[in-house]
């Protein structure tokens, strides 16, 4: 006759200690810092300005730090020397610390510019404080709220 039931040490089933779990904290990104704008900007904190060329029809103009009056002159240099290299430039504002309103002057000037040059000139700002600002000085209607990716991601398809 055979017996349904268990034992101690016969016929039980070995259970193995359940893994500890993963800390997954180390695979979340840090938040970037640049990301939320101060008020003012930190004593001589440099602008960076980086180009990239995802394709042929497209440039991105990342700008990292502040954007005041001497730093925005800068950037419309850069950025006016791309309207005429692709069909689409990017102007990435994500990681803008500070804006100063009178940078307004040299951004509406390049979108004039870019028109003139049958050029598409995107901005993509994330932060409320800049967007608020972009607003202010009369771009608000040209702003992409996102990343340079998500904009890329959108003109990507007409221009394959």
């Amino acid at each position: 006759m055979m017996s349904t039931e268990w034992r101690s040490g016969t016929g039980s089933a070995l259970l193995h200690p359940e893994p500890a779990p993963v800390d997954v904290s180390a695979f979340v990104p840090s938040p970037r810092p640049e990301s939320h704008p101060r008020a003012v900007p930190g004593p001589e904190e440099p602008l960076d300005v980086r180009l990239h060329a995802p394709s042929p029809d497209t440039v991105i103009v990342r700008v990292i730090g502040p954007l005041d009056g001497r730093s925005g002159a800068t950037l419309a240099v850069r950025v006016r020397q791309q309207l005429h290299r692709a069909p689409h430039v990017i102007l990435d504002l994500t990681s803008v610390t500070w804006l100063d309103l009178r940078v307004g002057i040299e951004l509406r000037a390049l979108r004039a510019t870019a028109t003139d040059c049958g050029t598409q000139l995107h901005v993509a700002a994330e932060n409320e404080r800049v967007v608020e600002g972009l607003r202010l000085i009369g771009l608000g209607e040209h702003v992409v709220p996102g990343t340079a990716d998500a904009v890329l991601a959108c003109i990507a398809p007409r221009n394959g």
